[in-house]
């Protein structure tokens, strides 16, 4: 079938169960894309709901109206739920029911996907719940999810799951040099394993920022000795979006999981390569015991700022802990 060859060169089993399905007739209402981020969930969702509503007989066209209004999100049949902050709240579900329920007598496929399911409320996700218990005829319902554990057991039961694989990591970064990302290309796919998000990453500002935030910080902790929190109060402007708060604490992570490696003698595989003299007096500073504590310390200030704690505070208090007091700076 026209319009899968992409998603069968990267998932062919995926591509292969989704078309065979539709060629005999045998789609099931709802379905959960369980894979990394950027693996390629909404575009396989967006390509099953062209497939549904395409307008050529010779499916899937991708010039059609309803193929370009699918993929610019626009179609009247194709509802994408997001979340609003830092959860899909009840509210959200509720909207979708209506919406559907008024379009119930159409013919035409309706299809609604929702992106990050694993973040519904409980609200939310018990709203889902009594939707898939009694779906509407030529309802279907796609939830992307980076791990299909974290959605209620209820839910998992009503729906097949599709798990997508993961790149190989050194595939992927030669996809990323091809693409003119050299200096970055293994720190973003460390992020990312869709291709286009991982290009404008690395060519924002934004991210060129952070990446030099990132050793800056830890100059603090292996020459300056100086606080922090004083380099990340000068650049506080980089901050006032929560995903840029949430992708700096991914970058340091990755920059320890890095200086471990090190330790591990795992030179070859590792995310900052080209900052090697800075990940090399990072080893000297920090036992395997201390990387780990900082790992998880990192952890616990994201899950306080998804719980919207203050900004400030938390990487105080993160600083703090990343200096050594574990004990004495409790982050509850």
């Amino acid at each position: 079938m026209r319009g899968w060859e992409q998603v069968f060169n990267s998932q062919p089993k995926i591509a292969r169960f989704i078309v065979n399905s539709y060629r005999k007739g045998r789609l099931v209402h709802a379905y959960i894309l369980e894979g990394a981020k950027g693996v390629g969930k909404l575009s396989v969702a967006k390509n099953f709901a062209k497939m549904l509503l395409c307008e050529s007989e010779d499916k899937i066209c991708g010039v059609c109206r309803s193929c370009r209004s699918v993929e610019s999100e626009t179609h009247v049949n194709v509802y994408i739920i997001r979340p609003d902050g830092n959860s899909i709240k009840k509210e959200q579900i509720q909207a979708l029911q209506v919406e559907f329920s008024r379009m119930a007598a159409e013919n035409a496929a309706k299809i609604y996907i929702i992106e990050d399911a694993d973040k519904m409320s409980i609200g939310a996700a018990n709203s889902l719940l009594k939707f898939l218990e009694e779906p509407m005829k030529n309802t279907y319902a796609l939830l992307l999810t980076e791990n299909r554990q974290m959605l209620l057991p209820t839910i998992r039961s009503r729906a097949v799951v599709l798990s997508f694989k993961a790149m190989g990591r050194e595939q992927l970064i030669e996809q990323y040099r091809a693409a003119g990302i050299h200096q970055y290309a293994s720190i973003v796919a460390s992020l990312t394993q869709n291709l286009d998000e991982g290009i404008r990453l690395a060519e924002s500002e934004i991210f060129i920022s952070l990446i030099h935030l990132i050793l800056k910080t830890e100059e603090c902790f292996t020459k300056t000795k100086l606080d922090p929190l004083v380099i990340l109060t000068q650049n506080q402007e980089l901050f006032k979006e929560k995903d840029t708060q949430f992708l700096y604490l991914n970058l340091l992570v990755i920059y320890y999981q890095d200086v471990l490696k090190i330790m591990f003698g795992k030179n070859e595989d590792l995310s900052f390569e080209a900052y090697l003299p800075s990940l090399m007096a990072s080893k000297e500073e920090n036992t395997v015991a201390m990387c780990l504590n900082k790992i998880q310390v990192i952890l616990d200030t994201e899950k306080r700022l998804r719980a919207n704690a203050n900004m400030m505070l938390c990487f105080d208090q993160l600083f703090l802990r990343m200096r050594g007091g574990f004990e004495s700076c409790n982050m509850r």
